[in-house]
């Protein structure tokens, strides 16, 4: 399977910090959060009180990474102000610095105060329900083990299932960057990840990350719901998208996994991606087609070209597979 490339991009456009964040190889986010406790801390907290717009009080617990204060009053954005409950346990990761790149090192102390840190390409706040799979995969050393990869896998999978956005991102992205842990998935593993696939408030690039991790798993933890799975996405989703959105990259990645994952009788589910407002769909549409059934692709594709209802850069492709039956 392709690495979903135009997925990061809009993961680093979330984030805004594209320029930043090219120059530096997205990793496993609990790791990168974990990387520099000298200026990242990472605590089990309480909240205590908001004190105003924009600040919460946190009353700490437990130390994960880094040196912290009994109680700390820590910055945020509006939206993870609005969704923190006073006398509710978090995991918080934070810091008192800030990037200064005229300074050496190229950090300072913020003048504003500390505040929680964002996830390197998540663009949300390192601030989740203090659940014990969270304080679990946050605990020094648990999730780079060897060992305890069971552990890490089992604890990942079931905050997957909890309704929490920003979690929820983390350990999809985690276990996404993770091929070590998906290698090491059973059976019963992988039907948890049919579960959360199954979720219907699952966000778009959620569900693309999870597809990708599941089609590292051997063919025999996954027929024949993956198939199925995919064709749901297919269905649900249509042709025309909004193309600011993950939606596009998802019913891409779909296409592709049907090119291993189904049978000949896909392809005229699949021909119909050939009218895509993206022709990046359209494009993988075909490669999963010519796959399954080279003569039924050709069929589908002279078809579309006679109905003109495709995109100019769809045209091109089926213009140029008819003529010399290659996608590239």
């Amino acid at each position: 399977m392709r690495k979903p490339v135009c997925l990061l991009l809009g993961l680093l456009t979330l984030a805004m910090m594209q320029s930043a964040l090219a120059a530096k190889r997205l990793g496993p986010p609990i790791e990168d959060l974990q990387s520099t406790p000298e200026r990242i801390r990472i605590v089990v907290a309480e909240a205590l009180k908001k004190p105003e717009p924009g600040k919460i009080t946190f009353a700490v617990t437990e130390r994960l990474t880094g040196d912290a204060p009994d109680d700390v009053v820590l910055r945020t954005d509006p939206a993870t102000f609005d969704g923190v409950t006073v006398g509710a346990s978090y995991v918080v990761a934070w810091s008192y610095q800030r990037r200064n790149r005229r300074v050496i090192g190229g950090w300072e102390e913020d003048p504003e105060g500390p505040f929680v840190v964002s996830v390197l390409g998540l663009g949300s706040t390192a601030l989740f329900e203090g659940t014990p799979e969270m304080r679990l995969l946050f605990t020094p050393g648990v999730i780079t083990d060897p060992a305890r990869a069971g552990e890490a896998i089992d604890a990942l999978l079931a905050q997957m299932q909890r309704d929490d956005y920003r979690s929820r991102g983390l350990v999809v992205t985690e276990l996404w960057l993770r091929e070590d842990l998906t290698e090491k998935m059973t059976a019963e593993q992988a039907g948890i990840m049919k579960t959360v696939l199954q979720t219907k408030a699952l966000d778009p690039q959620h569900q693309e990350l999870l597809l990708q991790s599941v089609y590292r798993l051997p063919p025999d933890m996954t027929a024949p719901w993956l198939a199925e799975e995919l064709r749901k996405i297919i269905i649900l989703r249509g042709t025309q998208y909004d193309l600011g959105t993950f939606v596009p990259s998802l019913v891409l990645t779909a296409a592709e996994g049907l090119r291993q994952a189904g049978n000949p009788g896909d392809v005229d589910l699949l021909s119909t991606l050939l009218y895509s407002n993206n022709p990046g769909v359209s494009k993988a549409a075909l490669a999963a087609m010519d796959h399954l059934d080279r003569e039924a692709a050709v069929a589908r594709a002279k078809q579309a070209m006679e109905r003109g209802w495709i995109h100019g850069e769809t045209r091109n492709v089926l213009n140029r597979y008819l003529s010399t039956g290659s996608i590239r």
